[in-house]
């Protein structure tokens, strides 16, 4: 849809074809409001905490430190964003289908009621079903299993402008065995959005593992840990997601006369999961390239008289490198690198991990989440972690777990991008995320979001908590 709004609201001509068109968007997602603000869609959260706390242990002598993170952190509206997206596609031209893709056959698309749709580029959004970009490795990805809860309770303990990003505690588990080993294998943390003083939304949720958790483990570990952690026994669930997020594996084929947008294009985090604020700022990247297209009468033509033509590649390869500069796919190498170690850490390593990774400088584990460090600040900011942040007792595990991947999955491919190694703002991809620029707009952000107290719940409705945007809207 966003990539839809971008070409809409740049004169091209467009048609969306989602089966689900006239549904709400499942589930909950977060953004760092960071993120969203610069693209024009912080009036698209509905409840914000300015703080986020990862905890790792209990509190003893020899544990983990906990750790306070001073970015400020929002949840998606999910309706505000699909209308809003749908109002931009309707104000330019722009056809809206509900119906299914079944076939892609060159520029003609194929819906299933038997008609079709001629198109110059075709883009597909079909997540990780993948149905018409191509591969030429098997896709092998790891899984984000979650199970998640929004609940209404008579008063929680969590304060309400504080996100718990990660609790990865598990002394909830006490003396039982088989939930400890599948624990081992399959580590958890809990994800806690406090809503209101009676409402409040947790998720269980297993990082990465390669093959896929199960849900229903987790839902029995989130009760578990509702009751020894977090003293709630009694509650109503409002609403309940599952949700299995592949993250990781090979690109699809670049360029290829399919365009793949978000997960279809592996946009999602390979180390994090998150994904709808890198497609919130992708679409623009791939409208504008599209729009300044110097070809398209040709385009049309030949799409109108449904011949083959040159040009419909070449319109192709222009929205992949839009995707993907070259930079974009170092960076990705280096997520993917992380993203194979994740996936075999026992809970110690994975908290010691951690702990080394929020030791970072806040810019550097800020626009590492983001998409905003280059490919050598990944690198930069990977020796940092290893060398300085890690307590030694994880040094050589995290060597052993590296080596299998090192070449194949960082330096192999790292090597081969092409284009600008280096970098104009190294290790940073903009000027404007160097740490004196960024610090200082940070800074503004919390004092606006502080001028305006902390967001309070308006709407009963459990699919759509609304409170006061956290800034005016942003006209296209």
């Amino acid at each position: 849809m966003a990539t839809a709004a971008e070409c809409a609201s740049r004169g091209l001509r467009v048609c969306v074809a989602d089966p689900a068109l006239d549904r709400d968007w499942p589930n909950n997602y977060g953004v760092w409001i960071d993120e969203v603000e610069p693209l024009g869609f912080a009036d698209c959260v509905d409840v914000v905490w300015r703080e986020s706390n990862v905890v790792f242990e209990d509190a003893a002598p020899d544990a983990l430190p906990n750790v306070t993170l001073s970015r400020p952190y929002g949840r998606v509206d999910r309706r505000r964003l699909k209308k809003r997206l749908v109002d931009t596609c309707n104000t330019g031209d722009t056809t809206l289908l509900t119906k299914r893709v079944v076939d892609v056959d060159g520029t003609s698309v194929k819906l299933d009621d038997g008609s079709s749709v001629q198109a110059c580029v075709v883009v597909d959004a079909t997540g990780f079903r993948r149905k018409f970009v191509k591969h030429d490795v098997a896709f092998d990805p790891g899984y984000q299993v979650t199970y998640g809860a929004l609940l209404k309770v008579e008063k929680h303990p969590f304060p309400l402008d504080k996100l718990v990003l990660m609790d990865y505690r598990d002394e909830y588990i006490g003396d039982d065995q088989e939930m400890r080993k599948r624990n081992e294998r399959f580590p958890t943390f809990m994800y806690v959005m406090p809503i209101s003083p009676t409402k409040i939304f947790f998720e269980e949720t297993v990082l990465v593992s390669r093959p896929g958790a199960e849900s229903a483990d987790l839902e029995q570990r989130l009760k578990k840990r509702l009751r020894e952690s977090y003293g709630i026994e009694a509650f109503e669930v409002l609403e309940s997601e599952r949700a299995a997020i592949p993250m990781g594996g090979m690109d699809p084929v670049m360029p290829q006369r399919v365009v793949g947008c978000g997960a279809t294009a592996s946009c999602i985090h390979p180390a994090s999961g998150y994904m709808v604020a890198r497609a919130l700022e992708v679409a623009p990247r791939v409208g504008a390239a599209l729009a300044a297209y110097p070809k398209w009468a040709e385009a049309r033509n030949a799409a109108e008289r449904g011949e083959p033509s040159a040009v419909f590649d070449d319109l192709s390869a222009t929205a992949w490198q839009a995707t993907w500069p070259s930079d974009d796919r170092r960076q990705r190498d280096f997520m993917h690198f992380g993203f194979e170690l994740l996936c075999v850490l026992n809970p110690r390593e994975l908290r010691d991990f951690f702990t080394g990774f929020f030791r970072l400088p806040d810019a550097l584990w800020e626009h590492f989440l983001s998409w905003r460090l280059s490919g050598a600040g990944h690198v930069w900011m990977g020796g940092l972690v290893w060398w300085s942040c890690i307590p030694k007792r994880f040094m050589l595990p995290m060597l052993v777990n590296s080596l299998p991947h090192l070449l194949d999955k960082l330096v192999v491919p790292f090597v081969s991008r092409g284009g600008d190694v280096i970098g104009p703002h190294t290790p940073y991809t903009e000027a404007r995320w160097r740490p004196e620029a960024y610090y200082a707009y940070l800074a503004d952000l919390r004092e606006g979001l502080a001028a305006r107290g902390h967001t309070t719940e308006s709407n009963p409705e459990p699919a759509s908590t609304m409170a006061e945007p956290i800034a005016e809207p942003v006209s296209r």
